[in-house]
């Protein structure tokens, strides 16, 4: 899979990631439980060679997880200091070591150490990618859905940075409801 400068494997990850193991609700519905073992192995297949996911790795995962969530809900609120002050424990923490390496017979650039564990491998990538995003002015493309009723977040990579919803299901249910509420209002 290629990613353009917007739309990294580190940034779909912690999307995926927040998506599948911290929602109270999506789609204006409760968000139902995912199991956490392959939630976390579809996020990690976004882009492999990750190391082998253990189940003991799962909690140490779902806690990122926790802590990508409250850095996009910084974001979402316009407060940059605290998502930066999170990404920066996180990359203390867990820090990124850029280097290049042959994946299928192409040179990428990896931002993990190279014999990590699952766990600091996909903090450094997550941490590093949402940290690049913040520092090129482009935190702004990690969105959380405007729908109530969805907290999905989502990765804007449209042209002119204008996506407002994590789906078109909440899209349409946003735009059927205001035109419920204009004929009614109009029908009065």
């Amino acid at each position: 899979m290629q990613f353009d400068s917007y739309e990294d494997a580190g940034a779909v990850i912690a999307v995926e990631l927040v998506n599948a193991l911290t929602l109270e609700r999506a789609y204006g519905r409760p968000a139902p439980r995912a199991e956490a073992f392959a939630a976390v192995q579809r996020a990690l297949d976004v882009d492999p060679p990750f190391a082998p996911l253990h189940e003991r790795d799962v909690p140490e995962v779902v806690a990122l997880a926790g802590r990508l969530r409250a850095i996009l809900d910084d974001l979402h609120d316009g407060d940059l200091d605290a998502a930066a002050g999170r990404l920066n424990d996180l990359l203390a923490a867990h820090p990124a070591h850029p280097h290049l390496a042959k994946d299928h017979g192409r040179w990428r650039m990896h931002h993990h150490p190279v014999d990590a564990a699952v766990v600091p491998m996909v903090t450094a990538v997550c941490a590093e990618a949402v940290a690049r995003m913040v520092g090129n002015d482009a935190g702004d493309r990690l969105g959380t859905c405007g729908s109530d009723g969805c907290d999905r977040v989502f990765l804007d990579v449209s042209k002119n940075a204008s996506r407002r919803f994590c789906s078109t299901t909440c899209q349409n249910r946003v735009k059927a409801a205001a035109f419920r509420r204009r004929r009614s209002v109009d029908e009065v």
